[in-house]
């Protein structure tokens, strides 16, 4: 398979696909409420007669690249898939990517650039919370849908921001089901917690706080700045905090490097983290501190038995000639989610693209639990898997994903 080109700053991505009577996966199509009105003449950037143009924001450099770079290869490879297919009504799918090497002050401007310049008919996917919530106001602003972002903050989801339709469970309530998970089979005499500081963070340990409750587990709770040349420091605090478990949520390049400071001290508790430490990005080059770590999941067993991961296993790799990852997965769902819309959409316009997504309901893709918006709804799905790392692979320790009130 032919390789895109790519810059420092921008990859563009010209995608590709279409099945009609199983959607552009293969698998079967989404149930569909009755069609609401659209404004088929309304604004439609980012629409040719022959292509759609959809981007995003991720970090292909700095800490949290190879999270972002594997997102992105995902996303790349199911649009080249539909594009090979057909496109959408007739129009391929032409991806671009802006690097926002997970800082801010660049997603900003990053997004500024994907609408204002490339005019982007909708935003798709994305990974990093820090980096969409600094271009949520201005997407807010300009009206331009945003489908599926991996940003897990609990001030998405809502409609505070009717534009954005998330996908992934928000960190409180991920840190509160894993939490839950590690007090009922483990029951810890301590917790600690190193966060992303701000949102991130802060919301992991909210999460954390619900779970532990009224049974007087005490949390200690460490924010850190990405990026951080010297985990050391804080490997020390952890260490005098004697915390038996300690959970993590880092980029992938500080939770490895906190995990060896913590070693080298000679401080090994049971450590808990999320869908960044279950990619193999991270388990290899972190093996011999990542074995043993449980983390929550976003994406389901890539191993597992349902035919639509094992379609995806065998199509992403047809696709790129590699075995995908959990973030090839994550980025794999997001551009189905966004492709489904679009398909669905009675017009190739923003209005309708609305209108497409407030009918989704109980979407399949296999890859992430069942997705269903509303014209008032936001939060597509409610659940996570859990899993663990032993010796470089991942074991699930619940079937399928788990959300307050059960197994789904």
């Amino acid at each position: 398979m032919k390789r895109c080109r790519s810059w420092h700053l921008v990859t563009v991505v010209v995608g590709v696909c279409f099945l009609a009577a199983y959607g552009f996966s293969g698998y079967p199509a989404a149930s569909w409420g009755a069609a609401g009105p659209c404004d088929q003449s309304g604004p439609a950037p980012g629409v040719t007669a022959t292509t759609v143009t959809v981007g995003a924001t991720l970090a292909l450099t700095g800490t949290a690249a190879t999270s972002g770079q594997g997102a992105q290869a995902g996303e790349k490879a199911y649009f080249d898939y539909v594009n090979a297919h057909g496109g959408v009504h007739g129009h391929q799918i032409r991806f671009i990517v802006l690097d926002d090497q997970y800082q801010p002050a660049a997603a900003q401007q990053q997004m500024r650039l994907l609408v204002q310049e490339y005019h982007v008919l909708a935003v798709v996917g994305g990974y990093g919370t820090p980096t969409f919530l600094a271009e949520a106001p201005f997407l807010k602003s300009q009206d331009v849908p945003a489908i599926a972002p991996s940003a897990e903050s609990d001030q998405l989801g809502n409609m505070s921001y009717p534009n954005v339709y998330t996908t992934f469970v928000n960190y409180i309530t991920q840190y509160q089901i894993e939490t839950n998970y590690v007090i009922e089979h483990y029951h810890p005499k301590s917790l600690a917690l190193v966060g992303v500081a701000g949102n991130v963070g802060d919301d992991a340990y909210k999460g954390m706080q619900l779970a532990v409750g009224s049974s007087g587990v005490p949390i200690k709770y460490i924010p850190e700045t990405p990026g951080n040349p010297n985990l050391t420091p804080i490997a020390t605090t952890l260490k005098d905090t004697n915390a038996d478990w300690v959970f993590i949520i880092l980029t992938a390049a500080d939770s490895g490097q906190l995990l060896e400071a913590m070693q080298r001290i000679g401080y090994t508790p049971h450590v808990a983290g999320n869908q960044i430490n279950a990619d193999a990005s991270f388990i290899q080059p972190f093996k011999d501190v990542a074995n043993g770590m449980v983390v929550s999941v976003l994406t389901a067993d890539l191993t597992g038995t349902d035919p639509r991961v094992q379609q995806f296993v065998k199509d992403f790799q047809q696709l790129t000639g590699n075995v995908p990852t959990t973030n090839n997965a994550l980025g794999w769902a997001q551009a189905e989610i966004g492709v489904e819309a679009l398909r669905t959409a009675p017009a190739l316009t923003r209005s309708c693209l609305y209108d497409a997504l407030n009918h989704m309901t109980n979407f399949r893709t296999g890859l992430i639990p069942p997705v269903t918006f509303g014209p008032t709804n936001r939060q597509g799905v409610d659940a996570i898997g859990l899993m663990q790392v032993q010796n470089t692979k991942l074991v699930p320790l619940v079937p399928g994903f788990l959300s307050l009130h059960g197994s789904e």
